[in-house]
């Protein structure tokens, strides 16, 4: 029989620790929950992508939507130019007719208050004179004596070497230039007809 085997320690034994073993149990443990880990992280990501994509769906919905939105507004200020181009033309004659009587109105009160200047208008009508040579205005015998006036105070004047003639037949603030090569009318109604005429036909 082998002698036994004798070990002198310097102190005596307090505590012994036992070396840890894993038990197969407990390492099959581990193993689970470390996959339920990762299998949870697994569906957080795939929960994150779908939430992702679900913006990306409604972000994509509101665009198209939008976009329908415009389309609709665009439709909508097309048909309303339409509407005014249309209205605008069957009125424009009437709108041109309501201007015209308008003028004409303060016209016949600036002309019964004597608020016009008749040598601007006789002298914008020498110009349209197809000659200079023995000239007759015709005017209204209350328009008359200014021009004469104007005429013997200003002898340079294009007035000067002008006939004036009393006719009741032309309105105040109108006259009638007579020339032995043709006549040249400056009537207001004449050329509130021609003004009429004139805003017809903008468009």
């Amino acid at each position: 029989m082998p002698e036994a085997l004798t070990i002198h320690l310097a102190r005596p034994i307090t505590a012994v620790a036992a070396p840890k073993v894993m038990s197969a149990s407990a390492t099959l443990e581990d193993e689970s929950e470390s996959a339920e880990t990762q299998g949870m992280q697994e569906q957080l990501a795939a929960a994150q992508e779908a939430t992702q994509h679900q913006k990306l769906r409604e972000i994509e919905a509101q665009k198209a939507e939008l976009a329908r939105s415009c389309e609709t507004v665009g439709a909508i200020a097309a048909k309303l130019d339409r509407l005014y181009q249309d209205t605008l033309g069957q009125n424009r004659a009437d709108i041109a007719r309501l201007a015209v009587e308008i003028a004409r109105k303060i016209l016949m009160h600036k002309t019964s208050q004597g608020d016009y200047d008749i040598q601007a208008i006789v002298e914008e009508a020498l110009k349209r004179a197809p000659s200079r040579q023995e000239i007759t205005v015709r005017l209204n015998p209350e328009d008359l004596p200014q021009c004469q006036q104007l005429q013997q105070a200003h002898p340079d004047s294009p007035l000067a070497e002008v006939n004036f003639v009393a006719d009741w037949s032309i309105a105040r603030a109108d006259c009638l230039v007579e020339t032995p090569k043709g006549v040249v009318k400056s009537f207001v109604e004449e050329h509130l007809e021609r003004i009429g005429e004139a805003l017809a036909k903008v468009k």
